[in-house]
């Protein structure tokens, strides 16, 4: 059963699916194209894309009145409303003129006024299929220009259903950014630092008693006990190793039980090494 409602979502979706269409192959023929020299068919570039529209138009258009998009969506146009001589501009409008603005752009740039006609045609051009876009927008029929200046509208073949949905990859998506959200949540209230102190307690066999010391000898070769690299503005806690400023205070500042790396001192003391 035909009809003449066609939801507007579908002929969006079918001009898209027309054009991935197209790069799709496209891009096979130019993974074909790779073993031949570079530069070797450059010059013939608009007669293979003319050559490839009218493939695609002949199979789809001429033999099924519609477009491949249009048959994945069960979108069709009328019979009626293509006879031959409509037919005939259909081809030209959408495969001929494409290939004579690529000639006129790719083989005579030395034409300034050639060149400036062909700028304002595809300015104007733009500004009409606006136009007619807003125009589709109100009325949901003829979305693109083409089908405008031949008047002629889409039919459905599925009657008047509605759009179907999937919702189980929505219901999926739900799920996923709800988990998120909450990760994004509780993740700044759990220590982290403090999570790993512990961790490494427990995993620990042997536990050893650290005197505190009130001075510690700093050398050219001292290195701090956290990053392991030359110590800068060295500190310490009360043990015998020694701390960059910014390792031992950020430390304690994120675990107020922080411990040394090197031999586990607890302390909260924060004390300038001072030179020998």
């Amino acid at each position: 059963m035909k009809t003449h409602f066609v939801p507007r979502v579908n002929q969006l979706d079918s001009i898209q699916l027309d054009n991935e269409f197209t790069n799709i192959l496209r891009n096979q023929i130019q993974n074909i194209l790779q073993c031949l020299p570079p530069g070797l068919l450059s010059h013939v570039q608009p007669e293979i894309n003319l050559l490839l529209g009218s493939t695609i138009w002949n199979y789809s258009v001429r033999k099924s009145y519609a477009t491949f998009g249009q048959q994945m969506l069960s979108i069709t146009y009328e019979r009626e409303q293509l006879p031959p001589m409509k037919l005939t501009f259909h081809y030209l409008l959408t495969n001929l003129l494409p290939y004579v603005k690529e000639c006129t752009q790719f083989r005579l740039t030395g034409w300034p006024l050639v060149q400036r006609v062909i700028q304002i045609t595809e300015n104007m051009l733009v500004l009409f299929n606006l136009i007619n876009f807003f125009k589709f927008l109100k009325s949901g029929s003829r979305p693109s220009l083409v089908d405008c200046v031949l008047r002629i509208s889409h039919r459905s073949l599925d009657g008047a259903k509605r759009r179907t949905i999937g919702y189980s990859y929505m219901t999926r998506e739900l799920i996923w950014a709800g988990f998120m959200e909450f990760l994004g949540f509780t993740i700044p209230f759990i220590n982290y630092h403090s999570l790993k102190r512990k961790l490494r307690n427990a995993l620990r066999l042997e536990t050893g008693s650290v005197q505190p010391t009130e001075r510690i000898k700093l050398s050219t070769e001292s290195r701090c006990a956290f990053c392991n690299e030359r110590v800068i503005l060295p500190h310490f806690m009360g043990c015998s190793h020694v701390f960059c400023y910014y390792c031992l205070k950020g430390n304690q500042m994120a675990d107020a039980g922080y411990q040394c790396n090197v031999c586990d001192y607890q302390s909260d003391r924060f004390m300038k090494v001072a030179a020998a």
